[in-house]
């Protein structure tokens, strides 16, 4: 059986000087900050699990550096709140994926 799953969301989108906004609002969803956020959390989640032991058997499995796996298990850390403003696409525009790799949220 082939069936698919169809969702319908009722947006608006308007022009404003060569800019889509939706629903009349400026605020955008970087979807980068939230796919890290997620795998982040993901990662977490199986490194409490032992399905992973560390931070460099993550990054075999993922095909990436330990470094970058490390700066992005940090956001697993990010208060509940903040992660609510970037899901809303509240955050500030100058704020980053890479912005927060680079730099330490204490």
């Amino acid at each position: 059986m082939n069936s698919s799953l169809e969702t319908f969301v009722p947006l608006q989108f308007k022009r404003k000087k060569g800019k889509l906004l939706v629903d009349g609002r400026e605020s955008a969803h970087d979807v980068r900050i939230i796919e890290a956020v997620a795998r982040a959390m993901h990662w977490h989640a199986l490194l409490d699990s032992g399905t992973f032991k560390s931070v460099v058997e993550i990054a075999r499995a993922e095909g990436l550096m330990p470094t970058t796996v490390g700066r992005l298990l940090r956001l697993a850390r990010l208060a509940p709140d903040i992660v609510e403003q970037f899901m809303m696409g509240c955050q500030p525009r100058r704020l980053t994926l890479l912005w927060l790799m680079r730099n330490d949220m204490v």
